[in-house]
């Protein structure tokens, strides 16, 4: 089959796990939090029992020999079609099971995710992985403008159901597509870590997995962790409805595109490094300004911009989300270059492609569960708006070491 085919067949198939995430990054929180009346504890079990359990997923799917790649990812599609049914004839019962339910959500992000890295790596033979993130960053943020308005419309007026129908449709043509997916190197060697890291010292690249695995760490207590649901929660308290949460995402989103689309048109990737701990500390001391300015001002007070009137605390949120629209775009598409060009300069071979990935898996959901840790312990001193505030800021924080990492592994090992 035509490479370009098998590229965008799986790119569209690849959208089932985008607009899922958009449902999750902005939705699901919100969804649980209402239907376990407002139980914080319990939306951050949800997330560490879907972490730590995703991670023996992939374990027993990587098991599975007989399967080839593109038939555990084609499974991982429709478990993910399964969840939105579950979610839309369970409804708010759901919150009886909501362990049971992350165990499920978790076996089917095993299938989807444990190949879609290693497929991706496949389908740029040429390695050009700037180019492949970069549009395929595109077109999540293109998803990320749409459905968060779609989805919050559909919550504002008709509930969740319609939104879990909405979601359906979408993965079900996902699904289909994915039946296209031919012309790979489908095979998979077993997760098999002694053996992994025996060959990384072998060929000398301890120090850069070690740096690897340490940027892992910091942007899961920062970008990729809990930090993104204190802004989703922050936003809701603020907004006070679905549809304006989404609206407020979709815009962001805008903004982030046009972020990209500046940085891959007018910085060289050889420069890009060097703005990432400038940029990090600035969005630190802004998030750190704004925090203040939302325990002390009075968020109901209106103020008035020429002849627009606006809310102070939606002006604060706003701004909170606009800092972390620019940032997070430039931080999350230079991450995704470093993971596969890293992979290919360390020479990871076709039977260390799983433990590659499983290695970065368990560093990524144990971290973003320590946080979610953090979350459930502070929870208890109490939650309210001050204290979401302190703890974004705490974690905004993580930015300036995740960007030292990814900073010095571009400068010593990628564009040497």
């Amino acid at each position: 089959m035509n490479h370009n085919h098998v590229w965008k067949n799986f790119l569209i198939s690849d959208l089932a796990g985008k607009v899922i995430s958009v449902f999750k990054d902005v939705f699901l929180g919100i969804y649980f939090l209402k239907i376990t009346e407002g139980s914080i504890v319990n939306v951050s079990l949800y997330y560490i029992t879907f972490f730590l359990t995703y991670l023996v997923c992939l374990i027993i799917v990587n098991r599975l020999q007989k399967l080839n790649l593109v038939s555990m990812f084609r499974i991982g599609i429709f478990l993910n079609l399964m969840q939105c049914i579950v979610l839309l004839i369970v409804g708010k019962k759901i919150s009886n099971y909501i362990i049971l339910f992350a165990i499920f959500a978790s076996i089917g992000n095993a299938f989807y995710y444990y190949p879609e890295q290693i497929l991706i790596k496949r389908i740029n033979k040429e390695e050009n992985f700037q180019n492949y993130i970069t549009k395929d960053q595109i077109l999540k943020y293109i998803i990320s403008i749409i459905f968060p308005i779609v989805l919050g419309y559909c919550i504002s007026k008709n509930s969740y159901e319609l939104a879990f129908i909405v979601l359906i449709a979408v993965i079900s043509i996902s699904f289909i597509f994915s039946l296209f997916i031919k012309g790979l190197d489908l095979k998979h060697e077993k997760i098999n870590l002694k053996r992994f890291f025996a060959n990384i010292n072998k060929k000398g690249n301890k120090k850069i997995m070690t740096l690897l695995s340490l940027r892992t760490l910091f942007r899961s207590l920062s970008s990729f962790g809990v930090l993104s649901t204190l802004i989703t929660i922050i936003t809701f308290l603020v907004v006070s409805t679905e549809l304006s949460l989404g609206s407020i995402s979709s815009f962001i989103t805008v903004i982030s595109i046009l972020v990209i689309y500046c940085i891959n048109k007018f910085i060289k990737k050889e420069n890009l490094s060097k703005v990432f701990i400038p940029l990090s500390i600035i969005q630190s001391i802004v998030v750190i300004i704004l925090t203040f300015s939302m325990m002390y001002l009075d968020i109901n007070n209106m103020i008035h911009i020429g002849t627009i009137t606006i809310n102070i605390g939606f002006l604060l949120i706003l701004l909170y989300n606009v800092v972390n629209g620019i940032s997070n775009p430039i931080f999350e598409t230079s991450n995704s270059v470093v993971y596969y060009e890293c992979m290919c300069k360390q020479n990871i071979n076709i039977e260390d492609e799983p433990n590659y990935v499983f290695w970065f898996e368990v560093m990524t959901n144990i971290s973003r569960s320590l946080g979610y840790l953090i979350l459930i312990f502070v929870s208890k001193i109490g939650f309210n708006l001050n204290i979401i505030s302190i703890l974004i800021v705490a974690f905004t924080l993580m930015y300036i070491a995740f960007a030292y990492t990814l900073n010095k592994i571009n400068k010593d090992y990628l564009l040497n």
